[in-house]
């Protein structure tokens, strides 16, 4: 059997596997526990064996069918590298033919994909590496106090806007709007607002269970703003008995050098994974039928060809999913934009990083 696809009863029997392999699993785990909330409709889950699975897809049925900011995900989880390298090459695991960006890939699995682009004619565009960093004591964090004029709360819909200001250049994406207004909507948050009701600081959730866009105002830094909203929003995870975790992108120096050990955070080595981007070959130009470029001799002009409109439809589709496959993929912060180290620099639409 090339792949089995999962009946509902036996996904959740699978998500209780992945529950024992906490906070490692814990990508998957929330991915699967949403997807059975059905609020990850239009993907199917398919795995190598059942029941001894060793790796797991989520794919959507067809592009169609999920949200416009998970066209093409495939969603990746394994106990193996060398399995997950044959199963990426089973035929039908993969399309190919259309663009992908498959998260949750083991660094050593990357060497495959690339492998796999070059046999079918593509290329990988983009590779992002990723460290999950965990709450793992037995206690939650203290709640640090506020400074004055300021008053914790959870993040609205009518921030969507303001989010998506502050997002728009790292994330360059027509859905982004769609993926804040849901994410805000569907997540628990925290957010720092002032007496006029002004966001000062945030974080937000993924639909991977991760925490992400931990951000402060850069007007007030310094004020330990950052580390508030983080250790509010894991209380609460913690509190309704969830894994409180974040993807780091591996070029985020601040927060890995001095703020993890700072906060209480512990790298979570199983959790360690990247999301990478697979661009197809470009399909050939469809040609005229003899019929009509025997026409189009004759006249010696540029008669339009009947398939020209839907060529450039398809040319823009094509450039629209590019720029989607960036989103998902929002890291627990941005480097100094945490506000969580010593330097309150921000660098983040400088530096390229980080789906989701």
């Amino acid at each position: 059997m090339i792949f089995q696809q999962l009946s509902k009863e036996e996904i959740v029997k699978l998500k209780d596997e992945l529950q024992n392999d906490l906070p490692g699993s814990a990508k998957m785990f929330y991915i699967l526990s949403n997807y059975l909330c059905g609020l990850l409709e239009g993907f199917e889950v398919i795995v190598d064996h059942w029941p001894e699975w060793t790796c797991v897809i989520l794919r959507p049925q067809s592009p169609d069918a999920v949200p416009s900011y998970f066209r093409h995900y495939y969603i990746c989880h394994t106990k193996s590298v060398k399995a997950f390298r044959f199963f990426i090459q089973r035929p039908c695991v993969v399309d190919w033919n259309k663009p992908v960006c498959f998260t949750g890939v083991p660094y050593d699995a990357i060497p495959t994909l690339q492998e796999q682009c070059r046999k079918h004619g593509g290329q990988l565009s983009s590779v992002e590496n990723r460290y999950m960093y965990a709450w793992t004591n037995p206690e939650p964090p203290e709640q640090l106090p506020l400074p004055e004029g300021l008053s914790l709360t959870t993040l609205q819909p009518k921030d969507t806007a303001a989010l998506c200001e502050r997002w728009k250049h790292y994330r360059p994406d027509p859905a982004l709007d769609l993926y804040m207004k849901e994410v805000t909507r569907l997540f628990d948050s925290s957010a720092i607002v002032n007496e006029k009701g002004e966001l000062m600081a945030y974080i937000g959730m993924q639909f991977n269970g991760a925490m992400a866009m931990l951000h402060v105002e850069p007007q007030h830094r310094g004020q330990g703003l950052g580390q508030i909203v983080l250790e509010d929003l894991t209380r609460k995870l913690l509190s309704k008995g969830k894994t409180a975790y974040g993807l780091i992108p591996t070029k985020d120096t601040s927060f890995l050098a001095t703020s993890s050990q700072k906060l209480g955070f512990t790298w979570v080595p199983m959790g360690s994974m990247a999301w990478v981007r697979y661009k197809p070959k470009s399909s050939p130009a469809p040609q005229l039928p003899p019929s009509l470029q025997a026409s189009k001799d004759v006249k010696g002009g540029a008669s339009p060809r009947p398939n020209d409109k839907e060529n450039e439809k398809q040319l823009e589709l094509d450039e629209e999913d590019q720029h989607m496959l960036f989103l998902t993929a929002l890291p627990l912060s941005c480097n100094e934009c945490a506000d969580i180290s010593n330097d309150s620099t921000c660098v983040c639409q400088g530096v390229r990083v980080g789906i989701s």
